[in-house]
């Protein structure tokens, strides 16, 4: 299927597509460089690679159109780059798998416009809003604060017509139960490079160690909270984060919501202050979120970069799999990563890949339910045929990304990059290929773990989070990265939170692992 593109829609795209390769490269972009050798599928060519530089344009692109949300201009925008580029690198049978839904949307930070907050009588200082939440008048609502105690909840029907303030629970002080301890600290693992960087094993991070496990604790507890103010006919919903306004700004919903219609706001702790006492005194409030639902079109992107086989009963493919929706800088950027393993592979020749790469680029992780609400419309639903000859996969998620901390109420720079993760299966072979990736290619601050199994200290290895979890799912031989999202869930992470050289140390050991399972 082609893709649906304005005359000046096309022309901006080439221009913006030819200002991305450097001079001296266009001219081998995409085509199998002659004679490259067979080897080039697991001892990576420095020269085959995307360049730093060629990432950091792809991002800045990227981040002009501000965050990528499932079926929104700045999405649609990303997509036609990614798929005019793997056009060029030889991917074929190119398929939009098209849908249509009502897309939800208010004004993005540092726009504040779309959302306000007066309580007891004083404006305050909001940092997002609640998404999916519904909406307001111009005028906004007014209506009596009421503070939710999880420890007393109140009686649902109190909760009616109120706008009721949460307050999340902090991190650092959360119960260490055994769940707790599987999702929200540091687990066991088969190799960690740089180990001296990291915090203890199964043990609550400090503020000063990571922001990581914190932000994703905190920003969790929303659904059950999202939850309430349905069950409840709320007027509205206030939650209180314990974190700075720098890492709430432009925090975004996550697990994302079904339309819930009970406006939600979201403050930070010093901002918060004042709306809790507020709420305390039973003092009124008025809340204005200002929010459009308009249909909206949105596809999975599926494609092939042809093995020695491809169209052939003999042909075998290897699934690479990354989600191209998300707020922030580099919580979708796998796209340009699949992108960037491809452009690897087109520099050799077609006879000597031994199976076809499959492009899988899912558009569900951030849209209303995610995921599970639009099982019917999967590509692989649609086409449970297109299973049958994987035999590998490889995920690739927030890539290169950089460290930040608190420091009393401000986001600071540590200079390190953000820890990631490499997971893999309970399988020697692969394990230790993993392993050497990250030596070959000196990759700082990861983790290679297999949820499998025990670790090296006999600990749990925790969670294997992300799009690679479908490897255990599928039972393939599955390779997958993530960063750790320590400073990544907002809006507000854009482009000076993107490491250009993590993302091509990143790119250039996956591309490694890619051709272990084209060549196993």
């Amino acid at each position: 299927m082609k893709p649906t593109q304005t005359v000046a829609g096309r022309a901006a795209l080439v221009l913006v597509l030819a200002a991305l390769l450097p001079s001296g490269r266009a001219s081998t972009y995409g085509q199998a460089a002659e004679g490259a050798p067979a080897e080039a599928l697991t001892a990576i060519k420095k020269e085959f690679l995307v360049t730093p530089d060629e990432a950091q344009e792809w991002h800045r692109y990227k981040d002009q159109g501000g965050p990528a949300f499932s079926g929104n201009a700045s999405w649609h925008r990303m997509m036609s780059l990614v798929e005019g580029e793997l056009r060029k690198a030889g991917v074929v049978d190119l398929t939009r798998n098209r849908w249509s839904f009502d897309l939800w949307s208010t004004t993005e930070w540092p726009d504040d416009s779309g959302w306000k907050l007066v309580s007891g009588g004083s404006p305050v200082q909001v940092a997002h809003y609640g998404a999916w939440s519904g909406a307001t008048g111009a005028d906004g609502i007014t209506a009596q604060l009421l503070l939710y105690d999880p420890a007393k909840p109140p009686p649902v029907r109190d909760l009616e017509g109120k706008i009721v303030v949460f307050t999340t629970a902090p991190h650092p002080r959360a119960p260490l139960d055994d769940t707790y301890r599987t999702w929200f600290t540091l687990n066991d693992y088969e190799y960690r490079s740089d180990s001296e960087t990291f915090g203890p094993l199964f043990t609550p991070l400090s503020v000063g160690e990571s922001v990581s496990y914190d932000v994703w604790w905190q920003l969790r507890q929303t659904a059950k909270i999202n939850a309430t103010l349905k069950q409840a006919r709320a007027a509205g919903g206030i939650i209180v984060f314990d974190m700075p306004y720098e890492r709430v700004a432009g925090l975004y919903t996550f697990p994302v919501p079904t339309l819930y219609q009970a406006p939600t706001l979201y403050l930070d702790r010093v901002a918060g202050r004042k709306v809790i006492e507020d709420a305390r005194k039973g003092a009124a409030a008025t809340l204005t979120l200002l929010a459009a639902v308009k249909p909206a079109e949105t596809h999975q992107l599926i494609g092939y970069l042809p093995g020695k086989h491809y169209g052939t009963d003999k042909d075998e493919t290897i699934l690479l799999r990354t989600h191209t929706d998300g707020p922030a800088i580099s919580q979708e950027n796998g796209a340009l990563g699949v992108l960037a393993i491809i452009r690897y592979f087109s520099h050799i020749p077609q006879a000597q890949r031994p199976r076809t790469l499959m492009v899988y680029l899912d558009n569900r992780h951030y849209m209303p339910g995610m995921e599970p609400a639009f099982e019917a419309q999967d590509w692989f639903v649609l086409h449970p045929e297109g299973r049958r000859r994987i035999a590998g996969l490889i995920a690739v998620e927030h890539l290169g990304q950089m460290e930040f901390k608190e420091v009393g109420d401000a986001m600071v720079a540590t200079g390190r990059v953000e820890p990631s993760f490499l997971w893999t299966r309970n399988d020697q072979g692969l394990i230790d290929k993993a392993i050497q990736a990250v030596k070959d290619h000196h990759w700082p601050r990861v983790q290679v773990q297999s949820v499998e199994r025990p670790g090296t200290h006999g600990g749990k290895q925790g969670v294997w989070y992300g799009m690679g979890r479908l490897g255990m799912e599928w039972n393939l031989p599955t390779f997958s990265t993530m960063g750790a999202q320590g400073a990544y869930w907002a809006t507000s992470a854009r482009l000076d939170r993107f490491d250009k050289q993590l993302f091509v140390t990143q790119v250039a050991a996956m591309a490694q692992l890619t051709g272990v399972l084209m060549t196993r």
